[in-house]
């Protein structure tokens, strides 16, 4: 009994002794970084003047279709703020009618007119049933501002604002379209590039489909899980309601391929502030918090317990319904933006919630102070060590100023980092550059980001999948730095407001800015 209880007792004390030994050692401290980004313009000659276009990629090769172009006269740029929005602002003569292919390391540019690919189809003898749905949904190739995303090898498109193709003239013809498109990206690559079509999958190069209550432009697109998420935006032209209805908040859609050519649509519940009920209605816009387009709606992530789950913040955006103000009679519009954040988490309910509001939250206390709050580039990176993610926002429109009425914030080349703390469920925004971009012309608005090919880009895991959010623990940088990828086109302005495009105010721009990620310690 005394040599077992001796044991015991030798055991216990062992054990307390490593405790305490334990206990006065340092914790491992995990590195902290500070994150910021760098542009440099890179050397090119031959990529096209393009904003607000529909973008895929495949290696090296950057599809490009639809959006606006330069002509003649810089005729391209931004529409016309005080003009109708219609054949004096998105002006016939800047469509960009022309199906693009250009590769960024070659500076390659080869193209096609959409009668030219479709002849071309029908020189391949492909199937009529091929042929009629791309005549049937020729406005995919040749309208503004669509909402697009790129899943794999697919790149999904929807809405966007232009006319039929049959009347480029009449003002009263211009439309928010409700087309849907999914185009698989290297088949069309291939089919603009060679005369091969061994590289050709011609079952899934093109499916369209109509998701009827669903007209936007101006808004984003995001897969979270298996469902693409329709995220703000407008519908504005003869098919809107007054003329003009917001969405008023996001959609999620699941597609599926039901024959050849053909998507089914089937919208889930709305996540929204109204009912169901009320957000088809005209004056429904006056009431939601969601009545938001041309801001950064991004990719985000949320804490579910100790998983991650995907979702989407909306930072910024226009505008706000008391951008209207009628006093005595007289109506004076302010054309205020949104400055606070709305964290939209599917899966996750806020309060135990029943009803859509349960899916999202609004940061009221966060306040982005008219920066970059209209039509920018936007990169997202988790750190993991500090469970934060960090979004950027490049350029664009919203220099932190207030202009009075009739006007909008004016351009910026501003780089904006906003941290969203995933444990706190709150964000904190820091202007790292007030001229990111080294000029006196102004970039970033309606243009698009590529990753650079051949270098490993982790992205983040949630529990519905993989998300579009950068893994910055797992990037692999080398002293510090790493080149992510590459700014193109959008609006190219020559003044802070130039209400309009032409000689002198602005253009559809064909720049290409390298855009290396950097952290410093803490």
């Amino acid at each position: 009994m005394k040599n077992k209880l001796f044991g015991g007792i030798s055991w216990v004390f062992f054990t307390l002794v490593c405790l305490a030994y334990s206990s006065c050692e340092k914790k491992v401290e995990l590195p902290k970084y500070t994150y910021s980004l760098s542009l440099a313009l890179k050397p090119q000659q031959n990529a096209p003047a393009l904003q607000s276009f529909v973008h895929g990629v495949d290696g090296d090769n950057w599809l490009l279709f639809a959006g606006r172009t330069n002509q003649d006269l810089d005729d391209g740029g931004l529409h016309d703020l005080n003009g109708n929005y219609t054949s004096t602002s998105f002006v016939p003569w800047s469509f960009n009618e022309n199906i693009l292919v250009y590769n960024v390391a070659t500076d390659e540019l080869q193209g096609m007119s959409f009668d030219d690919m479709v002849a071309k189809i029908q020189g391949y003898k492909a199937k009529t049933g091929l042929l009629a749905a791309l005549k049937a949904n020729e406005t995919i190739f040749r309208n503004s501002n669509p909402l697009v995303t790129q899943q794999g090898e697919y790149v999904y498109v929807l809405g966007g604002y232009g006319t039929p193709i049959s009347d480029t003239q009449s003002s009263g013809a211009y439309e928010t379209f409700n087309q849907l498109a999914r185009v698989h990206v290297p088949s069309l690559i291939n089919l603009i590039t060679t005369d091969s079509q061994e590289g050709i999958d011609w079952k899934n190069i093109f499916a369209f489909g109509v998701p009827d209550t669903l007209r936007s432009t101006g808004g984003e697109m995001l897969m979270i899980g298996d469902s693409l998420y329709v995220a703000g935006g407008h519908n504005f032209g003869n098919k809107a309601s007054n003329f003009q209805k917001y969405l008023d908040g996001v959609f999620p859609m699941k597609i599926t391929k039901t024959d050849s050519f053909s998507l089914k649509a089937a919208l889930g519940a709305p996540i929204s502030d109204l009912p169901a009920a009320s957000i088809s209605k005209s004056f429904a816009d006056n009431k939601s918090t969601f009545r938001r387009r041309d801001g950064p709606i991004v990719p985000a992530l949320f804490k579910n317990g100790n998983e991650l789950n995907a979702g989407l913040t909306f930072y910024g955006g226009v505008f706000k319904p008391d951008s209207v103000v009628i006093k005595d009679k007289d109506t004076t519009s302010y054309l205020l933006a949104w400055n606070d954040a709305i964290y939209v988490h599917p899966g996750i309910k806020a309060n135990n919630a029943d009803t859509s509001s349960a899916y999202y939250t609004v940061d009221s206390k966060y306040y982005q102070a008219n920066l970059n709050v209209y039509s920018c580039v936007d990169i997202e990176l988790y750190d993991p060590n500090t469970n934060t993610v960090i979004t950027f926002l490049v350029g664009g429109i919203g220099n932190g100023s207030y202009q009075g009425p009739e006007t909008l914030s004016e351009f910026t080349n501003s780089l904006l980092s906003i941290s969203y703390d995933v444990n706190g469920n709150s964000s904190t925004k820091t202007q790292l550059s007030t001229n990111i971009f080294g000029t006196t012309n102004f970039y970033g608005a309606e243009s698009a980001f590529f990753f650079k090919n051949g270098i490993n880009i982790p992205t983040v895991e949630a529990l519905q999948g993989e998300t579009e959010v950068i893994n910055a623990g797992a990037l692999e940088f080398s002293n510090n730095e790493i080149e992510l990828g590459y700014l193109f086109g959008g609006i190219e302005a020559f003044e802070g407001g130039p209400g309009t495009y032409g000689p002198g105010k602005s253009s559809a721009s064909n720049k290409i800015w390298k855009v290396t990620l950097s952290r410093s310690n803490n």
